[in-house]
């Protein structure tokens, strides 16, 4: 969480009162000032329909769907210590067993790791792959990732969602690979939320997620407990599961496949893999029996490129109770719901008034993106089943109220009120003539710079600022934007003209700073987010032909509990500095659309290095 959630007498309601948050106070034209538009799903910002060429794409084998039941992975407390290691796993009734990565024990993804609200457990993660089954599909030309990495797969974990100190973040260029092992503290937030953690390591984490190394970590409290007597009335137990969505592609013997197309050569970055197949929890669209009653969701999306919009495929409404950060302060009833990569929503369906035997589809109907349509690639719709038994649920209603009541959480802090700093940022791919390889001379990043670039953001702690993140991609991809360290509020979203912006201002080569100002190319009042995305968040999807701004309050040491500028020392033994803030979309963040963050002491841009503090244990 943010840095006020951490401190001595700040709550999430005092949040943006102390900070003086403002919807559209900063300096922006006419056009953006007045009030914010009502929220509508903006379904013109979809990629379009265009004319495919199939043989351009690979596909995977015919999989019958819903024949495998939806594995329920398991729920553990806090371990002193998580291997990262090979095995085999089975993604379809019909296929064979086929190398997989996992966390725990687990053959693909890892155990579900719930934790309470403050505390910070110490977990011992030792890399034990001994072969990478995504060796083949490394490009050694990306920044981070080498011909070593083809054998034995880098290793450094990040708990995603989490305030956690430098040293204990993940940082992508402090990997460690087979036989080491690292202890990190991980630090919850004050109350109940939906994190995951995953490997981190730069150049490669596209294919260690893909292979398997990605996980969900709750954290309860005293209102969310996870138990049956919680304040709430949310469903647990067996009325509470756990989703990990991610579209994958398969070899015909079964093996995980990501070089999909034949217009890349093998072993280089392609610029995004669209699969064709969707895979939950593990398994190829699996079926899970229900109950005549209420169920939680809590869903994430650990794609490698593409966002999904949910809904269900009789059309009825379900309700969504909570995102990134925590529950929202009250459910919001939708008939579907966009979630980029990265993105967590908890959600709850009511199948009582369901007959026994029905059988109801969860959908996909978000087109992905045009440049993967050229190449063949299409639309997965179905995602998984559920099939209705005659048993009445436990959970009958839907809560009415989940903050701001009494004996409830407090309610989440407004985002119109007072004022904060602007700062922009541009989503780009222009051209890198430092990697002239196939395809790599395109490059995915932030402000025109590389990841190595000493012109990275510096916010000072205490301070509020809105970053207005400007989608000026040519190739009209929606991009999901994390930062780490911090959780924020979406403040809204403009439409603007791309071409115009660009024209104006041509984006030179990678290395030279670019972020023009968006707001005279502004062609519409603001629009206010979804009100799902109303609470706290960390990633945010960033629509092609968009401005989406965010509002974020940098934390203080004083609040934190330690100093978020310290140096530590990596796991290579360099001294390393600073978070990260990227694009989820694991092909672009492998193709450096990341940056280095300090979030410095007022005044302290340009202090001196600090002592090294450094709480990770090689052993």
């Amino acid at each position: 969480m943010i840095g006020p959630l951490n401190a001595p007498g700040l709550t999430r309601r005092s949040f943006l009162q102390a900070a003086g948050i403002a919807g559209a106070a900063i300096a922006t034209p006419a056009v953006a000032s007045a009030a914010p538009l009502p929220y509508s799903p903006r379904l013109d910002h979809d990629s379009p329909m265009v004319p495919g060429v199939p043989f351009f794409t690979y596909h995977s084998p015919p999989l019958v769907p819903f024949v495998d039941e939806l594995p329920r992975l398991p729920i553990i407390g806090p371990p002193r210590r998580m291997v990262a290691a090979n095995d085999s796993h089975q993604f379809h009734r019909d296929l064979p067993p086929v190398p997989s990565l996992g966390f725990g024990g687990l053959s693909h993804h890892g155990p579900t790791i719930e934790t309470f609200a403050g505390e910070e457990p110490e977990i011992t993660f030792a890399n034990q792959i001994r072969h990478n089954p995504m060796g083949a599909d490394v490009d050694p030309t990306l920044h981070g990732a080498s011909d070593i990495d083809r054998s034995y797969a880098p290793l450094t974990v990040h708990l995603h969602g989490a305030p956690n100190g430098p040293a204990d973040d993940g940082f992508p260029t402090s990997p460690f690979r087979m036989g080491r092992s690292v202890t990190y503290r991980f630090r919850n937030s004050k109350q109940a939320a939906s994190l995951w953690y995953h490997d981190h390591s730069m150049g490669t984490t596209r294919l260690s997620i893909y292979a398997g190394l990605a996980a969900h970590y709750f954290v309860r409290d005293e209102w969310d407990t996870g138990r049956d007597d919680n304040p709430l009335n949310l469903p647990t137990g067996p009325y509470e599961a756990a989703l990990i969505l991610c579209d994958k592609l398969f070899y015909p013997d079964g093996r995980l496949r990501y070089a999909n197309t034949p217009t890349v050569m093998p072993g280089h970055w392609s610029g995004g893999m669209a699969g064709d197949t969707m895979v939950v929890n593990g398994k190829v669209w699996p079926r899970m029996a229900v109950d005549r009653g209420v169920y939680r969701f809590r869903i994430l999306n650990a794609s490698q490129l593409e966002d999904y919009r949910l809904s269900l495929s009789d059309g009825s409404r379900f309700w969504v109770i909570g995102s990134d950060g925590g529950l929202l302060n009250t459910p919001v009833p939708v008939t579907a719901v966009d979630i980029g990569a990265a993105e967590r929503y908890d959600i709850l369906i009511d199948f009582g008034s369901r007959v026994p035997g029905d059988q109801i589809q969860l959908i996909n109907t978000m087109q992905i993106s045009w440049i993967a349509q050229a190449n063949g690639a299409k639309m997965i719709r179905p995602v998984m089943r559920f099939d209705v038994g005659s048993t009445r649920g436990r959970y009958r209603t839907v809560p009415q109220q989940l903050r701001g009541a009494p004996n409830l959480p407090g309610a989440l802090p407004t985002r119109d009120t007072g004022h904060g700093s602007r700062r922009i940022a541009t989503l780009n791919v222009t051209l890198n003539p430092r990697n002239p390889s196939w395809l790599g001379v395109l490059n995915m990043n932030l402000n025109n710079l590389p990841f190595d670039t000493d012109e990275f953001e510096h916010p000072v702690q205490g301070t509020t600022e809105y970053w207005d993140l400007v989608n000026a991609d040519a190739i009209m991809q929606t991009h999901a934007m994390h930062i780490h360290l911090v959780h924020f509020r979406v403040v809204g979203r403009w439409d603007f003209d791309k071409v115009s912006y660009l024209a104006h201002h041509p984006p030179p080569l990678l290395g030279t700073r670019w972020t023009p100002d968006p707001a005279p190319f502004l062609t519409s009042r603001m629009f206010a987010p979804a009100p799902y995305e109303s609470g706290w968040k960390d990633t945010v999807r960033c629509p092609p032909n968009q401005v989406t701004r965010i509002v974020v309050r940098w934390p203080t040491q004083a609040e934190l509990g330690f100093d978020p500028d310290a140096v530590f020392v990596g796991n290579d033994g360099e001294p390393l500095q600073g978070y990260v803030w990227h694009c989820h979309l694991t092909d672009h963040e492998d193709n450096e659309m990341m940056q280095r963050l300090r979030v410095v002491r007022p005044g302290g841009q340009h202090n001196p290095e600090l002592s090294p503090m450094h709480r990770h244990h090689n052993h």
